[in-house]
């Protein structure tokens, strides 16, 4: 029965509008009970699921950053942030502002 609703779901992904309620609840439903922030191991896991069909070429790249330099947890405003960088921000960051309201890790990553 989940089988035949799956390409359904998928298509649902594709409207920004679910996606972004999914990327919300994807962080509060993956962090471990009573933590703030959520393990990098499984931020990272997370944001490959999620940005698995979504077409942002920066997420591997991303990830990588993420377990060579960073190695803490991922706090809720890095988590949020990300996704408004992966949309608004051009894979080459020509449009990236250093002065830009971003948090110091996504502003690390655009240095890297």
């Amino acid at each position: 029965k989940l089988r035949s609703v799956l390409p359904a779901l998928r298509a649902e992904l594709k409207d920004e509008h679910k996606f972004r309620e999914l990327y919300a609840f994807a962080f509060c439903w993956a962090r471990e009970k009573g933590q703030k922030s959520l393990a990098l191991d499984t931020a990272v896991r997370m944001w490959e699921l999620l940005y698995e069909d979504r077409g942002w070429p920066l997420i591997s790249i991303w990830c990588q950053f993420l377990q060579a330099k960073h190695n803490k947890a991922i706090s809720k405003d890095t988590w949020s942030q990300l996704l408004e960088f992966s949309k608004s921000i051009s894979p080459t960051l020509s449009n990236y502002d250093a002065e830009g309201a971003w948090p110091y890790l996504i502003d690390e990553f655009a240095e890297y």
